[in-house]
């Protein structure tokens, strides 16, 4: 879901089935394609903590980066 707290991740929590079925918040694209490509291969928590690795490996702030790029 977009944000935690708001309706669509309230609504999804309505479903939520411990075990079987997980909610994430804040998700973006490189979490998405984690998990579309670990979904069958691993447990669901497993697959929830590489998913979450690879959003925070993704996420850049382009003045730091241009900045170690120059130095």
């Amino acid at each position: 879901t977009d944000m935690f707290g708001g309706t669509p991740s309230n609504l999804a929590i309505s479903v939520l089935d411990q075990g079987r079925v997980e909610v994430i918040a804040g998700l973006n694209l490189p979490m998405l394609i984690k998990l579309a490509s670990v979904r069958d291969k691993d447990l669901l928590k497993n697959s929830v903590a590489q998913a979450q690795e690879a959003g925070r490996k993704y996420i850049n702030v382009a003045s730091q980066l241009l900045a170690d790029q120059a130095s």
